[in-house]
């Protein structure tokens, strides 16, 4: 009889060994499942392109600020301006192209994002975007890399490459280096869908066009930023923008961003059309 209720205290072990063991890792999917968003997605960076008027009249806070749109009229005191921030771990990169050459000759910026970084600028520090006139279409890319990402490296190098042929004024290997990273960029955001890169301003699109059927998929039914459509701003709605002064960016920006979705092996892009601004 002793030996039979030891064989039963044994099994009653064993089997509760087995159930904590099946229970521990349902509890740990479950934990991921309810935590899912940090440890199942991807993360977000963010990012916004401003005309920044430096007239007297807004020199107190460094100059207005006003959310980028095609209606937003140019002048020999206005430049145009981006800025993004990624989490800690993940790297801003920012170029902005004619065609396949890099606009104005202005240097790529690549900023590894940490706890205490500051919001990534582009053009970066001694690069002025003047915003009086443009070609037909210049094309600011803003993309986000995860510090684990292997095409970071590639983009790293041909960066670093383009930069040093600029210093230099070596238009033809400048050239070179740009259209490599270009077909890069272009590579990866065939690999993603049209919403997560296309920025629209109105009827501004990116050049990377698409057939009219998947033109069509991404206009119909998408909600109308009334900061970004001309047909629904308020004759004075950029007035209100001014507000946003230079100085006070960095803590305000993120009010007008665009999130750019992005995780490992899985670069998140932006494409930011300017196009020629209107007549004075």
């Amino acid at each position: 009889m002793v030996l039979a209720t030891l064989d039963l205290a044994d099994g009653l072990r064993d089997d509760g060994a087995i159930a904590m063991k099946t229970v521990v890792p349902i509890a740990a999917l479950a934990f991921l499942v309810a935590a899912g968003p940090a440890a199942l997605r991807g993360e977000e960076a963010h990012a916004s392109l401003y005309v920044v008027d430096r007239s007297e009249e807004f020199a107190e806070t460094g100059g207005a600020c006003l959310p980028y749109s095609p209606e937003e009229k140019a002048g020999p005191s206005r430049e145009i301006l981006a800025i993004a921030k990624g989490l800690p771990g993940s790297t801003i990169f920012m170029i902005a192209f004619d065609r396949d050459a890099p606009y104005l000759g202005l240097a790529p910026v690549l900023v590894e994002q940490t706890e205490d970084s500051k919001p990534a600028r582009f053009p970066g520090e001694g690069g002025v975007w003047p915003y009086e006139r443009t070609p037909a279409l210049v094309e600011l890319f803003v993309a986000v890399f995860d510090k684990a990402d292997p095409e970071l490296a590639k983009i790293a190098e041909y960066a670093e490459w383009l930069g040093d042929a600029l210093k230099e004024k070596n238009e033809v290997e400048a050239l070179l280096h740009a259209e490599v990273i270009k077909k890069r960029l272009s590579n990866l955001l065939r690999q993603r869908s049209v919403d997560d890169y296309r920025v629209k301003f109105g009827d501004g699109l990116s050049s990377l066009r698409l057939p009219p059927s998947s033109k069509a998929a991404v206009t119909r039914g998408t909600p109308s930023d009334p900061l970004l459509d001309p047909s629904k701003r308020e004759p004075k709605a950029s007035l209100a923008a001014v507000r946003r002064g230079l100085k006070t960016l960095d803590e305000e920006w993120r009010e007008d961003s665009r999130p750019i979705p992005y995780g490992l092996a899985s670069p998140g892009i932006l494409v930011f059309p300017v196009t020629p601004p209107p007549a004075p």
